[in-house]
């Protein structure tokens, strides 16, 4: 591949101009996209902030993670973002959104925007080579958040609609901060756009990427409302070591450490220099009892371990309080909560045993395997090795099996793991995993197959009206619970220390959105 990007050698005249104006001094001699030594933060505009997500192409479509589509969002610029204090969807390049009929969408372009280049805003034209880029272009890892999307047409230049292969309410949580807007123009004229024409509508430029190592975003002055207060230059480094974060930040390398375990809290608490930013989070993590398997295949075998779990004791004494117990596949961040379900399976050591005895298991047993992840969420392993004891004492006996986390996703997703602990990755919408873990034959992943849950979850899906939508979730997650193919355990609240003189209100995605940030 060659270009800017790849190279890591050249970069636009302008861009680098202004960003060694902003960087300044000892800095000023760094060669933009060829940063030959990492930058620090001690310019008062210019903020560090550690990542622990893979940086692997400069190409907005070959990635498919959180971050990056939270950076690919703030530079080329996709359709909004969900706010989660106003617990609402807000447009980034549209200003409006409408639904036409049950199948159809329809989104308005804004018209006060401006390429970073200078060119012309996003239009229509952009939205369909930038979906034709997500389907056919072999880089692309995306092509799954139109799985459920018939076409995209347009009405006008600034005006298209995306129609759906059925009715879907939650059609925005496939999209809506996750269509990447590439420029139709840019392409035309560049052999390798994503190297050579990195430009985009969104309030920041990007500036460098270095692969698995940083990204360098500048703050675009022309992107209407954005705040003065707003970093003039942001630095996404990799450190995806807690401890090295923790350090990173103490020494004052980084001015945002990302995601504390809380075993390491306790090492910035007191630091005059430093404060905690904390916020809920939408990652649930669970267990899996698959029902392909024995014993899961007897739904008291599965209520009898969930029954097993001190979930109170976990969190408080092992967690240091920094998780919030969830009794179902949603917590308060999440849309379609409402409220705690009615049934719970709450810890009870004899309820346990006494529907292993009715299973059949009177003298002990059943025998279990158990997967867990080791590193890859906090504490992964360490709290498996607690579930584990907690299950022996109620009459199981569990092999408790740690493979490499790539075997483990593998094993997962063929549906060949009886029994595990994982986490579901960050989501707001509950259709999308409930779906790819529950509904018959959508994936492998549990194995559970219920003709009730499948009618709930398609209901939903069509459901348009939002209360109405609310509570067949609702009804799904009740059966969920009282069915236990998965017991949700809690989502681990997010831990971020942050350098005093930055204003910073954590979210329950836990990106940052770097126009919020106050410097």
């Amino acid at each position: 591949m060659r270009g800017r990007r790849n190279n890591i050698s050249r970069e636009n005249d302008q861009m680098t101009k202004t960003r060694q104006g902003l960087i300044g001094g000892a800095f000023g001699a760094l060669a933009v996209l060829g940063l030959t030594q990492p930058l620090a933060a001690q310019d008062d505009k210019l903020l560090m902030v550690t990542s622990t997500f893979p940086m692997t192409s400069p190409t907005p479509y070959a990635e498919s993670n959180a971050q990056m589509y939270s950076v690919w969002c703030q530079t080329y610029g996709c359709l909004g973002r969900y706010n989660y204090a106003a617990k609402e969807y807000q447009g980034i390049l549209v200003e409006n959104w409408e639904v036409v009929d049950p199948t159809t969408w329809r989104f308005k372009l804004r018209e006060d925007l401006v390429r970073h280049d200078g060119g012309p805003g996003p239009t229509t034209a952009d939205v369909l080579h930038s979906y034709d880029r997500v389907l056919n272009d072999p880089a692309s890892i995306q092509k799954n958040i139109f799985s459920e999307v018939e076409t995209i047409r347009a009405v006008d230049d600034y005006t298209f609609e995306i129609v759906t292969k059925k009715p879907l309410a939650s059609l925005l949580s496939y999209i809506f901060d996750r269509f990447i807007i590439t420029s139709a123009e840019l392409a035309e004229a560049n052999e390798n756009p994503d190297e050579d024409a990195a430009f985009g509508w969104g309030p920041y430029k990007l500036a460098s990427y270095m692969l698995d190592q940083e990204i360098a975003l500048e703050k675009n002055d022309d992107f209407p409302g954005i705040s003065a207060d707003a970093p003039d230059t942001a630095v996404f480094r990799q450190i995806r070591e807690a401890e090295q974060r923790v350090t990173a930040l103490m020494n004052g390398e980084v001015q945002i450490a990302r995601l504390i375990p809380p075993q390491l809290v306790s090492r910035l608490e007191g630091n005059d220099a430093i404060s905690l930013a904390q916020s809920p989070s939408i990652e649930p993590m669970f267990l899996a009892f698959n029902p392909k398997f024995e014993p899961w295949t007897d739904k008291r075998v599965r209520q009898a371990a969930a029954h097993s779990i001190n979930k109170d004791l976990i969190i408080d004494r092992f967690l240091m309080g920094l998780a919030d117990k969830m009794d179902g596949p949603l917590g308060e961040q999440q849309i379609c909560y409402t409220g705690p379900l009615d049934f719970v399976i709450d810890y009870n050591p004899e309820k346990a045993r006494a529907l292993l005895a009715e299973a059949g298991y009177e003298n002990g047993g059943p025998k279990v395997e158990f997967m867990t992840a080791s590193g890859r969420y906090i504490s992964d392993r360490q709290v498996s090795e607690i579930v584990t004891q907690m299950m022996t004492e109620v009459g199981f006996e569990v092999d408790l099996q740690v493979p490499e986390y790539a075997n483990l996703t593998a094993a997962m997703r063929a549906g060949e793991l009886p029994m595990y602990y994982l986490g579901r990755g960050l989501f707001l919408d509950p259709s999308e995993p409930l779906s790819q873990y529950l509904e018959t034959d959508v994936t492998q992943r549990i194995g559970y197959s219920s003709p009730e849950l499948d009618a709930l979850l398609q209901q939903e899906r069509q459901t348009l009206d939002f209360d109405e939508r609310c509570k067949i979730v609702r009804q799904a997650a009740e059966l969920i619970a009282e069915e236990v193919p998965m017991f949700f355990m809690w989502s681990h609240r997010l831990v971020h220390g942050v350098s005093k003189g930055i204003e910073w209100d954590a979210s329950a995605d836990g990106e940052i959105w770097l126009s919020d940030v106050k410097m």
